[in-house]
């Protein structure tokens, strides 16, 4: 029931995804999804992060948003600017300083009805300590932002499928992907520690993390791109919990949610062997849409 429900999503999900390409809005790489699935109307009616339901989605302004219910989706349609995050969901803090970096949606936090997040919860001190002073920088830098990014989309193939953070080309949503076979835990990177990799950048907790991923980038990157594993299992593209991470036979494994990560371990082998199959075509549809995009 529950591989039923997600391909019907599915559908709609990885049609539009190659819409949002060029929208300034951190969504999780080609699924066209924002706020890493997290339902936007939640923050504000229970204040916390609630998990959305594939099937239950709206757009808006070029990415797909996820409910936990209907009725949050009805509140998000008929007024989403009342729900979307700030600064297209990237790090407030990072707009701040002219800078896009994806977020931890545990630094979630509305104030004057407005929804910010950041890049980690030392970050969102930082921005915090000059609330008033960050949102004016912010709101003087976010148009040049927008501008600049919608050329780097023009300009750039966009080919690899990769779940970057939307325009800023983060990877693992900041996380140091080393970390996770070293420390076996999250560890957040560092955005003066990267290295590129298929079209992205990794952030890294320190130089000797970077420096084992650029000798065997393939070794710590995740699979399927960083992907709900569950999801390309299914033929579909997800964001991710990093929360639901799990390193098995050497690979580093992502999945939406806990409830996806418990179907997807319920019958590990099979799952792999789909999203083995039909991870290639997944690959190949977005190089199809970026190529079309990138000649418009």
């Amino acid at each position: 029931m529950l591989k039923k429900s997600l391909v019907t999503a599915a559908i709609t999900l990885v049609i539009g995804s190659a819409i949002a390409l060029g929208q300034i809005v951190n969504v999780s790489g080609a699924s066209g999804i924002a706020l890493q699935g997290y339902d936007p109307v939640a923050f504000f009616t229970v204040q916390k992060p609630v998990y959305g339901n594939p099937g239950i989605s709206a757009r808006h302004d070029g990415a797909t948003y996820l409910f936990s219910s209907e009725k949050n989706r009805d509140l998000f349609e008929e007024n989403p600017e009342s729900y979307t995050p700030q600064y297209g969901g990237f790090c407030a803090y990072g707009v701040a300083v002219n800078a896009l970096f994806p977020v931890d949606i545990e630094t979630w936090q509305v104030r004057n009805g407005k929804l910010y997040l950041n890049l980690n919860p030392e970050i969102l001190k930082a921005f915090d300590k000059d609330f008033s002073g960050n949102i004016h920088n912010a709101q003087a830098n976010w148009p040049s932002l927008v501008a600049a990014s919608g050329k780097a989309n023009k300009d750039k193939d966009g080919k690899k499928l990769v779940n970057v953070s939307g325009a800023s080309g983060i990877a693992l949503q900041g996380y140091d992907p080393v970390a996770f076979f070293t420390v076996r835990k999250p560890v957040y990177g560092n955005p003066g520690i990267s290295a590129r990799h298929h079209d992205a950048t990794y952030l890294f907790s320190n130089e000797k993390n970077r420096d084992l991923f650029k000798k065997n980038p393939e070794t710590y990157a995740p699979q399927y791109g960083g992907f709900c594993a569950y999801g390309v299992a299914v033929n579909a593209l997800f964001p991710v919990d990093i929360d639901t991470w799990q390193v098995r036979n050497d690979k580093l494994y992502l999945n939406l949610n806990p409830e996806i990560l418990k179907a997807f371990n319920k019958d590990f082998p099979g799952n792999i062997h789909d999203a083995q199959a039909n991870w290639p075509s997944l690959q190949a549809a977005h190089a199809e849409a970026a190529g079309v995009s990138s000649n418009k």
